[in-house]
């Protein structure tokens, strides 16, 4: 019997609760198709298959290998090397973009003008703000494009903002943020045609974050530096909110003590101190609240938030989690948290900061 929804949901009714509602991850008998069958090609198929045994019905890559090895190796599936063949033999209801980011417009654009209704692409969504406002502007009334802005899943993040919008710690007076990772760590050239770096690909998560719950979408400054690469491999910024919260942003993908990527969200209140990670959520105040534990203190790590998860784990439980919304908002026809224009914004920003650095 597939992995289902019992090892999620401790905390999820509180802090994601249209996934503890929805009885069952199959809306209807839908069909889906994936663009792209690299690393996240295959987690969001491996997840969907979980969740709903069966649903990826064709795959669609370039590497003539790759298709003629995963034809052979995996039954029930199509595989071609042309979007065109998945659209004109498999008719999928939804779609999956999982491609280089590079890739995402011309590739989203095609799968709106041919009415795919649910559409999913990995973040960024595009590589500028231009490029996702037109992509809004194609769409047509009944269709849905969610990014996979999955940061916005992980619960210790949605504890976070609730804590705060709760005023747990008092009102925010600064917050300091970094996203870090050791993925480039030698000299390469495969990222110099696009002209954006580590901000665009890792920072975007951050960036997406401190919108979300901050509404931190002012420049102040911004400056970047290479180390390994023709673009940006460090980015540090200076943001702040219209109620004046400034926010100190850091973005790096050359870290080599960072195994894992790592992403650290500090808020000072006037009350206390609120920290939070993928893995842990951690806050100190100085009055005692009733969502506090021993009154003033808040420590809560993976197991509290996703107890039972199993041995063997696809990915960590937030794409999931991303996945569970995903197919919640196609069965109710409502607006994913992460949709195209929810995250337009995000990019936006990302578009200033690279203004404001000069690149």
């Amino acid at each position: 019997m597939p992995y289902r929804r019992t090892a999620l949901l401790t905390l999820v009714s509180m802090l994601m609760p249209e996934a503890a509602e929805y009885p069952d991850y199959a809306p209807r008998d839908l069909g889906f198709g994936v663009v792209g069958f690299g690393k996240m090609g295959v987690l969001h198929s491996g997840v969907l298959n979980l969740l709903w045994r069966g649903c990826v019905r064709g795959v669609v890559d370039r590497s003539r290998l790759l298709v003629f090895g995963a034809s052979r190796l995996l039954n029930g599936v199509n595989f071609h090397r042309e979007l065109k063949g998945m659209l004109r033999e498999d008719d999928p209801d939804v779609v999956y973009v999982t491609t280089p980011a590079e890739s995402h417009h011309g590739i989203v654009s095609r799968l709106i003008e041919s009415g795919v209704r649910y559409i999913f692409v990995e973040k960024p969504p595009t590589t500028n703000s231009w490029e996702t406002n037109s992509l809004i502007d194609e769409m047509t009334r009944d269709q849905l494009v969610m990014v996979g802005f999955q940061k916005r899943f992980t619960l210790p993040f949605r504890h976070a903002k609730m804590l705060i919008s709760e005023e747990v710690i008092g009102e925010v007076e600064r917050v300091s943020a970094y996203i870090r990772s050791s993925d480039i760590l030698a000299p390469t050239s495969r990222f110099n045609g696009l002209g954006r770096g580590v901000l665009l690909d890792l920072g975007v998560h951050l960036l997406d974050l401190l919108l979300w719950i901050f509404d931190a979408g002012i420049v102040e400054a911004s400056k970047f530096r290479r180390i390994h690469t023709g673009v940006d491999d460090l980015f540090e910024a200076r943001l702040r909110n219209e109620e004046g919260i400034v926010f100190d942003f850091e973005a790096s993908w050359s870290r080599p003590e960072y195994r894992l990527p790592e992403t650290l969200i500090t808020v000072k209140g006037s009350k206390g101190l609120l920290r939070a990670t993928e893995d842990y959520l951690k806050v100190e105040a100085t009055e005692g609240h009733p969502l506090l534990r021993d009154d003033r203190t808040l420590e809560m790590y993976r197991p509290h938030y996703y107890p039972g998860v199993p041995p063997v784990n696809l990915a960590d439980p937030e794409y999931t989690l991303e996945n569970m919304h995903f197919l919640h908002c196609i069965h109710t026809s409502s607006e994913p948290l992460t949709s195209l224009r929810n995250v337009a914004g995000t990019m936006e920003l990302v578009d200033e900061l690279y203004r404001a650095a000069g690149v």
